[in-house]
């Protein structure tokens, strides 16, 4: 009797030769069996009017119905995550435009980079609010796959307005600080012209 020692590797083709095997002869099995399954099938379909659709949509329906509850908790976290990213952005737009004001900067376009932030924090704010509102699935609707498919695309309309939000910001921010450093340099020009007096 001889003895063989396999390495790991040996081991896992081995062992990946007889899965493969097990599954052509369980497969084969299988096909058969379908094979006379839908032979069946299609002789008892002539006689009855497919009892075994309205069984699929069943459990179709309870297998959704056992999702339900994370489906919902999914779509709730992502609003809520939108109006909690809305939020902060608000209150960064507010503390820039305050500092503005605070500092006494002046940019010629400062008019026109707010009216642009409230013109897409508005359009952000209508997009978390309409996704707010459809954050919930029911199974039982007429068309549950269409709810998620609308709250996808509408995730993703949402994603679009917040990020348009946050470069409206960006660019505010841009502007302000472009007047803090002529001013500064302003302020520093007129220091050296006071001490060369």
């Amino acid at each position: 009797m001889k003895i063989v020692i396999y390495t790991g590797q040996q081991k896992r083709n081995f062992a990946l030769i007889c899965v493969l095997m097990a599954g052509t002869v369980f497969g084969a099995r299988v096909a058969v069996a379908r094979a006379q399954n839908s032979n069946a099938v299609s002789s008892n379909s002539a006689v009855t009017n497919t009892p075994g659709a309205g069984r699929l949509e069943a459990a179709k329906l309870r297998v959704c119905q056992n999702r339900q509850a994370a489906l919902n908790q999914i779509m709730s976290r992502r609003a809520n995550r939108a109006e909690r990213q809305l939020n902060v952005f608000s209150t960064i737009a507010s503390r820039v435009e305050t500092f503005y004001v605070n500092k006494g900067r002046t940019i010629s376009n400062y008019d026109a980079l707010v009216a642009k932030v409230n013109e897409t924090k508005t359009a952000a704010e209508i997009q978390v609010a309409t996704l707010k509102q459809d954050a919930t699935f029911d199974c039982t609707a007429e068309n549950p796959k269409g709810m998620a498919t609308t709250f996808k695309d509408q995730l993703r309309t949402t994603a679009v307005a917040l990020q348009a939000y946050k470069t409206a910001i960006k660019n505010l921010i841009v502007g302000v600080k472009s007047a803090q450093g002529q001013t500064s340099s302003n302020n520093n020009a007129h220091a050296a012209n006071t001490n060369q007096s």
